[in-house]
């Protein structure tokens, strides 16, 4: 990343000519922004993300940045301000001394989404991760591909020799099209994906999340204060799944949502649609907000954040900013000691407990000896010993 170097002060003689600069500012084309901070940037489909850390994308139709781990995004000025560690004024002063040249929107074709995979017909790879990796049962994963949303299909990344199988989350709009796609790799890939081991890779816009209806949930304006809309979004598709195998008999009539990030614009997009909005999307996007300003209040809705139990998630409920509608958080207990828990973590630590030191060496033994009694007793004497 480029040093950052505090831009010297300039005096400037007018209210006006303070917003000349931030209006300048604001309309400066972020990628050659993300560009002059030093930040790699790799392309995808029409946008970008950065490469040190996928999970922060760059939209390039709206001139806009999404960081969906830590739930922050904004314009240019954000994104200076974020990468930077710097005030906003420091980074209007900043923008404004770069030859960076102006976005423009109408330079940007829009191009809409297209499902390319061709999906195998056999899932034996999803259920076999899912089931050993993830700790779902196979009712759970029958119930999620029932829904549509679930798919196994082959892709090659960059970097692979050839073709791997993967699990597709698809987000399907209200007539079925499918508007966008995560897919979650089956094969590890240390050298291509550092930290994670596995690739993760999300297609579309990423307004439209993975839904799963639960029961019958009220639609088109049924839904009442007695029977209200209950929607309940989760960072990743494999926490929805998880939190639907702990509490699938006490969830109701519901809309789980994958957001794919922290999106507060996906849970408007589901909201809109399940009242029958003809709206575009980029309208939809803006529905919590619009209620916020412009009504009293809809009790008919209910809205049960199941994020992640971290420090980003926690910052999500925290400045969701939602008051109109009921909003209640259901966060994963953490672990002691931890700092970060989700849903599938919190299925997996239940369902395959982590073995303790001495459990690991007893497991060891019992792999590298043939004569493991003896190796038992040696190890359980050695044990005893440290306790006298």
């Amino acid at each position: 990343m480029a040093n950052y170097v505090k831009p010297q002060t300039r005096q400037l003689s007018s209210h006006s000519e303070r917003k000349k600069l931030r209006d300048e500012a604001h309309n400066k084309n972020i990628v050659e922004v993300a560009q002059s901070l030093g930040m790699a940037l790799e392309r995808v489909g029409k946008d970008y993300q950065w490469k040190e850390h996928d999970s922060l994308k760059i939209d390039t139709r709206k001139n806009y940045f999404y960081w969906n781990s830590r739930g922050i995004g904004g314009d240019p000025i954000k994104l200076t301000q974020t990468m930077m560690e710097c005030s906003f004024s420091e980074a209007v002063l900043f923008l404004t001394g770069q030859q960076i040249s102006k976005f423009d929107q109408n330079s940007i074709p829009k191009r809409e989404f297209s499902y390319f995979l061709k999906e195998n017909k056999e899932n034996i790879a999803l259920k076999e991760f899912s089931k050993n990796e993830r700790q779902l049962s196979e009712e759970t994963i029958d119930f999620f591909i029932a829904q549509g949303v679930l798919a196994e299909s082959s892709y090659k990344d960059h970097g692979m020799e050839k073709a791997e199988p993967v699990i597709v989350f698809k987000s399907l709009a209200p007539n079925g099209e499918v508007k966008g796609m995560a897919l979650q790799g089956i094969t590890s890939h240390p050298d291509l994906y550092p930290g994670r081991g596995k690739m993760k890779k999300t297609f579309g816009d990423g307004v439209y999340g993975c839904v799963v209806k639960v029961g019958h949930p009220p639609l088109n304006g049924t839904m009442t204060s007695e029977h209200p809309l209950t929607i309940i979004p989760f960072e990743a598709p494999f926490d929805m799944m998880a939190y639907y195998e702990f509490f699938k008999d006490q969830i109701g009539d519901a809309l789980l949502v994958a957001m794919n990030g922290l999106k507060k614009s996906a849970i408007s997009m589901v909201l809109a649609n399940a009242l029958g909005s003809s709206a575009e999307d980029e309208r939809k996007i803006e529905t919590l907000d619009g209620i916020e300003k412009f009504t009293d209040g809809l009790d008919s809705v209910k809205i049960i954040l199941a994020v992640d139990n971290d420090e980003a998630g926690r910052n999500f409920i925290k400045n969701f900013g939602i008051t109109k509608i009921p909003v209640v958080s259901h966060l994963p207990e953490l672990a002691s000691g931890e700092q970060k828990a989700d849903w599938n973590e919190l299925l997996q630590r239940i369902k395959k407990p982590q073995k303790t030191p001495f459990e690991e060496r007893l497991k060891k033994a019992a792999e590298t000896h043939s004569d493991f009694a003896t190796r038992l007793r040696q190890i359980a004497s050695a044990e005893n010993m440290k306790h006298r």
